[in-house]
Order: C-alpha cells, then sequence, then structure tokens
C-alpha cells in the first residue's frame, strides 16, 4: 500500500512539473546553406513540420517569416524566402564573399554588385498582356563559380508594386524598339541574353520580393 501511495505521488509530481519544450527555431539557422543537402526530416527537427506540402514543395513560417524547402528525394534541395522589412536575407552562409550585406534590403542591384557585376541573366513570367490569372514576376539568377559549388541565387520580384512595374515597362519598352512587340509578348527575350543589361538597369534599384538558393533552379522559359 506504501509503495502505491509513493507511486502515485511520483507520478503527480511529474504531471505538475512544468514542460520544456523546444526553442523556437530562428530564421538564420533554417535559411542556412548549411541546410542544404540534409535530410528532410533534419531540417524539420530546426524548422518545425510543414505547414502545407505539395509534391517535393514545403512551406514553412519561421519567426514569422515564410520559408520554403525544395526536398526531392528527401533531401533539401533548395530554399526559398519571402522578403519584407522583417524577413531579410543573409546569403553568406550560402555565397560566401558574393553576398550582398546583410541586414539590408535585397535589390537587383545589390546582389550584381557583390557578384562582381554583369553575371546575372533575367527572365520573367510575363511583361505584356499577361491577364489576372496570377501575378507575374520578374527574376535574377546568378550562378557562381566552382568555389562555391555553382550555387545558384534566384531573386524575385513581383509585379504588384509601382518601382518594379515601371522598371518592367522600361525593359519591355527597350526590347520592343529593338525587336517589336511580339518578341516581348512571347517572352522569347527568356531564351537569349541580349537584354540582360537594359534589365539590370531598369531593375538595380528594385527590391527582391523573394530570394531562392540552390542548384539546378528553375526560370521561365520562352
Amino acid at each position: 500500500m506504501k509503495t502505491r501511495v509513493m507511486l502515485f505521488a511520483s507520478l503527480s509530481l511529474c504531471a505538475l512539473a512544468p514542460q520544456v519544450l523546444a526553442a523556437p527555431a530562428k530564421l538564420a539557422e533554417v535559411f542556412n546553406g548549411d541546410m542544404l543537402g540534409t535530410n528532410l526530416r533534419y531540417f524539420e527537427s530546426k524548422a518545425g513540420v510543414a505547414r502545407t506540402s505539395n509534391g517535393d514543395s514545403h512551406s514553412y513560417k519561421v519567426q514569422g517569416c515564410d520559408i520554403t524547402a525544395n526536398a526531392a528525394g528527401g533531401t533539401i534541395s533548395e530554399l526559398r524566402l519571402e522578403l519584407s522589412p522583417t524577413c531579410k536575407a543573409d546569403l553568406h552562409s550560402f555565397i560566401g564573399d558574393f553576398a550582398p550585406k546583410a541586414g539590408q534590403p535585397l535589390t537587383f542591384g545589390a546582389l550584381d554588385q557583390s557578384t562582381g557585376g554583369g553575371g546575372i541573366e533575367f527572365y520573367a513570367d510575363c511583361l505584356q498582356l499577361c491577364g489576372n490569372a496570377a501575378d507575374p514576376s520578374v527574376y535574377g539568377l546568378w550562378e557562381g563559380p566552382r568555389a562555391i559549388g555553382f550555387m545558384q541565387v534566384l531573386v524575385e520580384a513581383k509585379l504588384v508594386d509601382d518601382a518594379p512595374i515601371k522598371a518592367a515597362s522600361d525593359w519591355a519598352q527597350a526590347m520592343t524598339q529593338a525587336k517589336g512587340d511580339d518578341f516581348v509578348t512571347d517572352t522569347r527575350f527568356n531564351c537569349e541574353r541580349t537584354f540582360d543589361a537594359q534589365a539590370l538597369q531598369a531593375f538595380a534599384k528594385v527590391q527582391a520580393t523573394a530570394v531562392t538558393l540552390g542548384t539546378e533552379l528553375s526560370k521561365p522559359g520562352c
């Protein structure tokens, strides 16, 4: 009887004891180059359980920031961060000294400058006659050298605010004057690098709305 009373008391104390909870994940721990190539289960031990999943794509909320991980075959191959004034990207863990200054808004021009200039390729979902199905985006793709494993950075600007819309219009106008409306409407510019310099000039000061890092990143075609 005495043993049963002691056991009951012990269990009661355990029930009243404070539960030890895992510390909330920090953005810098999850959106980090060291996570690329890791197992999805390990990644989720840091990021938490995915909020939504669509095939190999899984979304997470970390410190109020939206992160998407591609985990084909159960291995993290790319990470995407939606940017905002409270969700800034530090790319140093991914691309080292090629990264723009941390803590600052990520612009197309900042990435171009930090990576040596002239290496960003520009793409777009649509620039003219886009319809209303979804907000199109313009993308800037940079690929690093062998020293950093040919890591790619894809910066994205949704065409919803005045600055990116004007930049897209200026880029489209330059291409239309040179090659006509169909060249722009049919997004043929995605298959050649002829107008990347004009795109950079137009988008240099535009802030990215998202950034993706990995290798063999997908981009719009023509």
